[in-house]
């Protein structure tokens, strides 16, 4: 039997713009019949805090399930195109070695280099600087899209 792959995005901050979380749920419904797929978003420290970075970014490493694959978002992560991240969730789902995979989206004043450590990969989704929030839906969006190329149905073109 074909297992699903389990999937958490990880982020700090809520959602707060309604068509985002729209966007991410119907992602996420699409998805289900691929992928059981979960999100969790812990609270943003105060920035004027000198270690509000680290703290957000130990508490993103502690609510990493055991077992799972760390997948940092970072503008200076590898780069992949559509074909070769369908590659890649491909091979995480075929790993008998783990048994998901966390997509870490870090805060607006992004993580200490201990969390880029603990990760299996820091991944780039673009150079340019875009929000928090919206990276979520196009990550969404991302991870359907290499089901759909790991199944072979239409919408990847």
């Amino acid at each position: 039997m074909d297992r699903k792959l389990k999937i958490l995005l990880l982020g700090i901050g809520k959602t707060k713009l309604k068509f985002i979380a729209e966007g991410v749920e119907r992602y996420k419904k699409l998805m289900s019949i691929y992928a059981s797929v979960d999100e969790k978003y812990l609270k943003e420290e105060n920035e004027a805090k000198k270690d509000a970075v680290a703290k957000e970014s130990a508490a993103l490493l502690k609510n990493v399930p055991a077992g799972y694959k760390k997948i940092l978002l970072d503008v200076r992560g590898r780069k992949m195109d559509s074909e070769m991240f369908s590659d890649y969730i491909k091979s995480l789902k075929e790993s008998s070695g783990s048994s998901g995979a966390a997509f870490i989206v870090g805060g607006s004043n992004g993580t200490c280099p201990e969390l880029k450590k603990e990760a299996d990969i820091c991944l780039s989704l673009s150079d340019m600087t875009t929000t928090h929030e919206l990276i979520r839906l196009f990550l969404a969006e991302q991870i359907y899209r290499a089901f759909t190329i790991i199944n072979n149905k239409k919408y990847h073109k």
